[in-house]
């Protein structure tokens, strides 16, 4: 799954033409589910400029935790991104300058989306189906021409991860993306900040590390 190596920055960075007639909001995001054991990497794709665009389309609209236990732990996520050396950001805490600067170097100043294909709507699938899902969508990522980053969404004691993908994208269709892929929900990175962004979940967007 390693897209880093030679080519990812600048396939990231290169740019895409985004439609004029979306209407960007407030920045947000999320895209991670907890789970009994560690999990291998999965692709993702997602995000559109420093805002939020909600698109309606079968939204669940009962509090989050009735569709994913592990909501609740989304907000302690730990990202560890494969690049090299790897960059770990603490979602419990403002991300440093140096982590913001590494991430930068490696393609992803601009704002981005985290987002996984295991698992979709928190329901725990067999590892064999996973890795289908996560193939899927690659091949998707790469004929659309998006370049990505394997990144570790884990527990603060590492003992559960979940493997999903950073991918600069117009926003609006990383969350497309993730209803399609019954995600609750994907990451988000304003260009300074993390944020939870609800997807096949309607919630209000979270503002990363959460006030407590």
């Amino acid at each position: 799954m390693t897209r880093l190596e030679g080519g990812l920055a600048s396939d990231v960075t290169r740019g895409l033409a985004v439609p004029h007639d979306i209407e960007e909001l407030r920045p947000d995001l999320v895209g991670f589910h907890g789970v009994d054991r560690v999990k291998e990497r999965t692709s993702l794709r997602g995000h559109r400029g420093a805002g939020v665009n909600l698109v309606t389309t079968r939204l669940m609209k009962s509090a989050p935790d009735a569709h994913d236990p592990d909501w609740p732990k989304y907000p302690e996520t730990v990202l560890i991104f494969a690049t090299h050396p790897p960059v770990e950001i603490d979602l419990r805490a403002i991300p440093s300058e140096q982590a913001l600067s590494a991430l930068a170097a490696a393609g992803f100043g601009k704002p981005f989306a985290i987002m996984t294909a295991f698992d979709p709507r928190g329901e725990n699938l067999f590892a064999e189906e996973n890795h289908r899902r996560a193939r899927n969508l690659e091949q998707r990522l790469e004929s659309a021409g998006y370049g990505f980053l394997p990144v570790d969404c884990c527990s603060p004691d590492r003992s559960h991860c979940e493997c999903s993908v950073a991918v600069v994208m117009p926003q609006y269709i990383a969350i497309d993306m993730a209803r399609e892929l019954e995600q609750i929900a994907i990451f988000w990175f304003d260009g300074q900040r993390f944020w939870i962004v609800g997807a096949a979940l309607e919630t209000d967007p979270l503002m990363l590390p959460r006030r407590s």
